[in-house]
């Protein structure tokens, strides 16, 4: 198994009046830090927006941008005709393929708002595009492992045109989690969201990443009562 850590510390970052972003990848930066991209994945932004922000109708083409609500309500309206609020847990999949347009911000005039907002280059250019929605009522049920995203819409996730898959995994401290490759070849980006965890004993802080390579199965442990992660598997 490979392995390269991206420190917290060392993520880009982003900021304007709207929100406040810190990015794994290098977005037209100049970094000797970050990477261009992992796989498909070539954005992946932990982001704040602040109260009352909002960002005006904007399009986007032939780009799968998940989003997933860690904290607050945002909203949410586009040019296929969804006018949506989203709160933690939510997720968001959009293929905009041949094009489409969308806004949204922060509804909160006094909280901050967070989401990370991952952007996947797709495997079919010009598609017809579309937006598809995972509300947190469909939580972990008692599993560690929540399947968000997948290319087959597997365990009534949302389907993504991509060979890529995304969990959110909950890991206790007495409980090790083992996560096993789908396809040969692929890498993985695991994102610590809360507390501390060792990969393959590899130990890994709250909001560092890791990107693995040539691997199949791989343990990941709590160093923390509990903790969350990320990880998304990206054909390479």
């Amino acid at each position: 198994m490979k392995t390269q850590i991206l420190k917290s510390t060392d993520r880009g970052q982003i900021q304007n009046a709207v929100f406040e972003g810190r990015t794994l990848f290098s977005n037209g930066m100049s970094s000797s830090m970050l990477p261009q991209s992992f796989g498909a994945l070539y954005v992946f932004n932990d982001d704040v927006l602040y109260p009352k922000s909002h960002l005006g109708m904007h399009p986007h083409k032939n780009v799968e941008i998940i989003t997933l609500m860690i904290s607050g309500t945002e909203s949410h309206r586009d040019t296929l005709g969804a006018r949506e609020e989203y709160r933690a847990g939510d997720v968001q999949l959009i293929s905009s393929g041949k094009g489409l347009q969308h806004e949204g911000g922060n509804v909160s005039d006094s909280e901050n708002a967070r989401h990370l907002q991952i952007w996947v280059a797709p495997r079919q250019l010009d598609l017809m595009p579309s937006v598809q929605v995972l509300k947190s009522g469909h939580g972990f049920d008692g599993l560690q492992e929540k399947l968000m995203v997948s290319p087959n819409g597997a365990q009534d996730s949302l389907t993504i045109q991509q060979d890529v898959w995304m969990y959110q995994i909950n890991i206790p401290n007495h409980s090790p989690h083992s996560y096993q490759i789908n396809n040969p070849g692929n890498g993985v980006l695991a994102y610590v969201l809360r507390g501390e965890v060792t990969i393959n004993d590899i130990e890994v802080q709250k909001e560092d990443t890791v990107f693995i390579s040539e691997a199949e199965l791989f343990s990941i442990k709590s160093q923390s009562d509990s903790s969350e992660i990320i990880l998304i598997e990206t054909i390479l």
